[in-house]
């Protein structure tokens, strides 16, 4: 941990609205035919099962969460709310239905909120359901037209407030139903797809009736983002944006109204996108987060406090470089909770409001996520992922760090040689140190294969946390180098901008220096080099292997070959903004010169390409214009599209399939394996799956 003066120095969170733009998703390798049983493979991953977000009792005394198990026959993953006792002991289901969703405590522990489906076929909507924290049947709270969305609890526990789509009236909807269904893209509520108006309601808690009537609590024709009710219930804090625009999330603001007149005043009045809205314990402030106060900046993320009786506003942790992943204040007011990742990391801190200090409250080697605290914060449920393991449930003292596990939902992963990735350092061509982590076959006499993976984002990151990907292809003898390269979160925001109007440039340099700073290390052989990256890994490793041939084979998911024909399709506020510049028109040579599609007759490199049908990030014609290039060139390709998958894959016969596909080619083109297949899938893996213990 770098420190700065009395302040501990993290790093700050991924862009907003990156997570869903870039995505960081990998496509992992298969096993081979004659497996050590004690290497991991392909449909062990497939087949664990997951926890997460877990919700810990007021009281401190259990923990609900989401369990997870496939269902291969269905092609999908069962999920159960279940609940454990904050000793570990005693983990069974809470409810029965495999369709809920979205489970909260109220704040006086009484009750378990969810969502659930209600009706049948397009009448199908999620409603809210409440149960008695001490067992019974689960009462229906809402009837409402649409589908309840995100909620909170009042403070008192006396109501809910729930965000939902605004219905159209019962004669517009019968005609669109008829097929006058045409979309006006980027007017009104519709985007790129058709889009909704919608608002907060909120519904009493009167569980003796439930026919129980919403009331709503913001104006219609605007779309509503975060929100947060006051603690005496009086004003509601919300930001909202009235347009749907694609690349326009930046057009939100932060309103303050009353619950009691309709009165309402802006708290902001700018150029930058507002999320994660909460009040102060005592109501004098709200808290939120942005990129800036003025404008959209390229920014890992500020917290902002914003005092009511002044209407001053102030960033918090002004010095502190911190990726704040999360955050909730304190019940004493003096203190915000929050999660913050720090280079390869994630940890709980404690920031003091006043004086702006960091204090570290966990020291793991991992990734802690999803936490959730008691009614004092003297203790924390939270799911932590480690290298050698995928993400099981803890409690954890605040005072001390000590914690307790909650769950072991794969314990059949401690028979599997799994390997220790590496924090490995490398100067750039122009000198800037660059990190990355290394994982390497334990047991390899000298230099071998080794696969360069490229992250997503461009603000994504490699992290020390359970990468399934990573230790396949162990498993099957490649070393994985993964580059924190410049545009990187978690390593501050001067990191983060080094390639603004620079895709291409500073990025590849700190990819091919890695790469040869490992075969100087005796880990990778040149001549058994391979490429992979999804979203903008996709995008940089299309662009790699237009400046090299050192790679013998290439696998590369959702990418974007062509910036400009790109421009209208998906989402460019970014390109627009910090990456490329400009426009297609104003910043035509440079927007064509970036593009790898411009330079595809440079390419030599063996290609294998995935994309999803129904990806609007970056739309599928990118990959399919590149393969199609490839293929008019002689260059050996291979596209596989996979129906109704987005920007990312994930049904579990198509992740399956792309898994098998990449390792084929990696095999082939890297190992020279031409005949390889994978081992059949057992009949019954599912049954290895030990129950959570």
């Amino acid at each position: 941990m770098r420190v700065m003066g009395p302040i501990i120095r993290a790093i700050g969170p991924l862009v907003p609205g990156f997570a869903a733009l870039w995505g960081g998703l990998g496509s992992p390798a298969v096993a081979a035919q004659e497996a050590d049983p004690r290497e991991l493979t392909l449909d062990e991953v497939i087949d664990m099962v997951r926890v997460s977000g877990p919700k810990l009792s007021p009281d401190g005394s259990r923990v609900l969460f989401v369990r997870s198990e496939l269902d291969w026959g269905k092609n999908e993953r069962d999920s159960r709310i279940w609940v454990v006792g904050a000793d570990g002991l005693n983990p069974r289901p809470f409810t029965g239905s495999t369709d809920d969703r979205s489970l909260e405590w109220s704040p006086d522990g009484r009750w378990v909120s969810f969502t659930r489906p209600v009706g049948e076929g397009d009448g199908r909507r999620r409603q809210l359901f409440v149960l008695p924290s001490d067992g019974g049947e689960a009462i229906q709270l809402t009837k409402h037209v649409t589908a309840v969305g995100s909620y909170r609890w009042s403070q008192d526990s006396r109501s809910i407030l729930f965000v939902a789509s605004d219905s159209l009236p019962d004669d517009t909807e019968k005609e669109r139903k008829n097929g006058d269904d045409a979309i006006f893209i980027d007017e009104g509520p519709n985007g790129q797809t058709r889009g909704s108006w919608n608002g907060v309601w909120t519904v009493g808690v009167q569980v003796a009736d439930t026919a129980v009537h919403a009331s709503r609590l913001t104006p219609e024709g605007r779309i509503v983002g975060s929100f947060a009710l006051s603690p005496d219930g009086n004003h509601l804090a919300y930001a909202y944006r009235t347009e749907n625009r694609r690349n326009a999330g930046h057009l939100s603001e932060i309103a303050l109204r009353s619950v009691v007149t309709g009165d309402e005043e802006m708290i902001t009045a700018n150029d930058a996108p507002e999320s994660q809205l909460a009040w102060s314990p005592d109501g004098r402030a709200i808290t939120f987060v942005a990129p800036d106060l003025e404008s959209w900046e390229l920014d890992q993320g500020n917290l902002y406090h914003h005092y009511i009786p002044t209407g001053e506003t102030r960033q918090l942790m002004s010095g502190v470089d911190a990726d704040m992943r999360g955050y909730r204040w304190h019940p004493g007011g003096r203190s915000i909770d929050i999660v913050a990742l720090d280079r390869t990391v994630a940890n709980l801190y404690r920031l003091n409001v006043r004086s702006g200090e960091l204090e570290q409250l966990t020291d793991l080697t991992g990734i802690v996520s999803g936490v959730s605290y008691d009614a004092l914060h003297g203790k924390a449920a939270l799911q932590f992922a480690g290298p050698s393991e995928p993400g099981d449930l803890w409690l954890v003292d605040l005072a001390d760090g000590s914690r307790d596990r909650l769950t072991e939902a794969n314990p059949w992963l401690e028979e599997k040689d799994l390997a220790e990735p590496e924090v490995v350092r490398w100067n750039s061509s122009d000198g800037l140190e660059i990190e990355g982590i290394l994982y390497a076959p334990a047991d390899r006499p000298g230099p071998g294969a080794m696969v360069l993976e490229i992250h997503g984002g461009p603000a994504g990151v490699f992290t020390r946390g359970f990468d399934a990907d990573a230790q396949l292809l162990v498993a099957q003898g490649y070393a994985v180098l993964q580059p924190n390269v410049r545009g990187s979160s978690g390593y501050g925001d001067a990191l983060l901008r080094g390639n603004m109007n620079d895709i291409g440039g500073g990025d590849y340099e700190d990819l091919m220096t890695g790469v040869d700073a490992m075969i100087a290390r005796g880990v990778a052989h040149p001549d058994s080099l391979a490429v992979k990256g999804w979203s903008y890994g996709g995008i940089l490793g299309g662009w790699t292997i237009t400046r090299t041939d050192r790679f013998k084979a290439a696998s590369l998911g959702a990418m974007v070959a062509d910036w400009r024909s790109e421009f209208g399709t998906g989402f460019n506020f970014d390109v627009v903004r910090w990456y490329l510049g400009g426009d297609p028109w104003s910043n035509r040579e440079y927007w064509t010169e970036r593009s790898a599609y411009t330079h595809l007759d440079r390419v030599t490199t063996p290609t294998i390409l995935f994309h999803g049908a129904n990806d609007r990030t970056d739309t599928m014609e990118q990959s399919m214009n590149f393969f199609a290039g490839l293929r008019h060139l002689g260059v050996d390709a291979r596209f596989i599209l996979f129906p109704r998958e987005g920007h990312g894959i994930s049904e579990p016969r198509h992740r399956r399939t792309l898994m098998i596909e990449e390792m084929r080619w990696l095999h082939r083109f890297v190992k020279g394996l031409e005949d390889w297949e994978p081992p059949e899938r057992p009949a019954k893996a599912a049954e290895k799956v030990a129950p959570i213990s």
